[in-house]
């Protein structure tokens, strides 16, 4: 089949981004909540079993996605513990106008990364490989549940990376009550001792964040804040490199990297609004059974798709996804989460004289 034309006209793509809001830039397909591990920081829950989508109706939701979709995200659960992965990928990729995948992953599977990738070079997928690494050594393994996990994930990032440039991949540290004391010294141990070229630590979300002591609060505060200035001092300082995929997910880890961290920080510590929440709006959550969300921690139901002959248009332009979204905005609505604090200072006029001076400087960079 034709892959569908990843050309967006631009108005139209800016009209909705800024203006109108009425189309997703963003999904994230939550394509299996099964998971070979037990994080104590995960909000998933495991222990309601749930029906998973079939090829032919992910096929049906990714080409009704609309015409402003730049980013899908594959997660879980652990994504790989679907053997249809790839097929799932290049459904996305081939029906949909998105130019980046993301792929957040525990990297228990090698053998499985290796084989999604033989498939995925020979199509050129755009792939955001996201490897979770929590703690230095054997510590990250009894922490997430999986024997030999440390060494098993930077065997999947050595992986990735043996086929240079083609695909992106970070290793990530979530920052939690558990790993806040250490979260320095393991980031310090990925960059230096595994030699990893991009990091990312985002702060724990959901109910693990809201029932803190004020001390416990303040320790996670500091080492986030602490974290977030040595990333940017080591992009400045060329130690780690720049996302070279030409995309929306490329833009926004690179301007993550600069600003966003900031008014994360910001929410977490004062608990408090800043500005308006886009999801339901420009993003949007699709969980392994069809059901459809604004995002992972407000328990709003939008709809199921299969309500929809899982025409994803159709139920995010329905009557209840749009009283879903009238009561975001009418709550303001906030709280950490990254992928929608992104598309929230994108589409906000307060964020775009720093994101403009970000964008500028890279551009003209040497």
């Amino acid at each position: 089949m034709k892959l569908k034309n990843k050309k967006i006209n631009k108005l139209n793509f800016l009209y909705n981004a800024f203006i109108s809001n009425r189309y997703p830039i963003s999904l994230t397909h939550f394509i299996t909540e099964r998971c070979n591990a037990r994080c104590p920081h995960c909000f998933v829950d495991f222990k309601t079993k749930k029906d998973e989508l079939i090829l032919e109706n992910i096929e049906k939701i990714a080409s009704t996605s609309g015409n402003c979709l730049k980013n899908v995200a594959l997660t879980g659960g652990e994504p790989f513990l679907r053997d249809d992965i790839f097929e799932i990928a290049y459904i996305w990729y081939k029906n949909s106008t998105t130019d980046s995948i993301v792929i957040p992953t525990n990297g228990s599977m090698p053998d499985k990364i290796e084989n999604f990738l033989k498939s995925a070079s020979k199509y050129n997928l755009p792939l955001f490989f996201f490897f979770s690494y929590d703690f230095i050594g054997e510590k990250h393994s009894d922490y997430r549940g999986i024997k030999d996990l440390h060494n098993k994930v930077f065997e999947s990032y050595k992986i990735v990376k043996s086929y240079g440039n083609k695909f992106n991949a970070t290793f990530q540290i979530t920052l939690s009550p558990s790993n806040y004391e250490s979260a320095f010294e393991t980031y310090e141990y990925i960059r230096d001792i595994l030699q990893v070229k991009n990091i990312n630590c985002p702060l724990i979300r959901g109910d693990n964040a809201k029932f803190l002591n004020e001390n416990l609060k303040n320790n996670l505060i500091k080492t986030y804040e602490k974290i977030q200035k040595q990333i940017n001092l080591d992009y400045n300082k060329g130690i780690f490199n720049e996302y070279k995929n030409n995309s929306l997910t490329k833009i926004a880890l690179n301007v993550k990297n600069k600003i966003l961290w900031k008014y994360v920080l910001e929410t977490f510590a004062n608990n408090k609004y800043i500005s308006p929440c886009k999801a339901g709006s420009l993003t949007g959550i699709i969980y392994s059974n069809g059901d459809v969300f604004p995002c992972e921690l407000l328990n709003q139901k939008m709809g199921n798709l299969s309500d929809f002959d899982f025409n994803f248009l159709n139920l995010w332009k329905s009557l209840n996804a749009l009283n879903v979204k009238k009561n975001i905005s009418k709550s303001k609505c906030f709280c950490t989460y990254e992928c929608s604090w992104f598309l929230n200072i994108f589409s906000y006029y307060r964020y775009y004289p720093e994101i403009f001076y970000y964008i500028m400087k890279n551009i003209f960079k040497k």
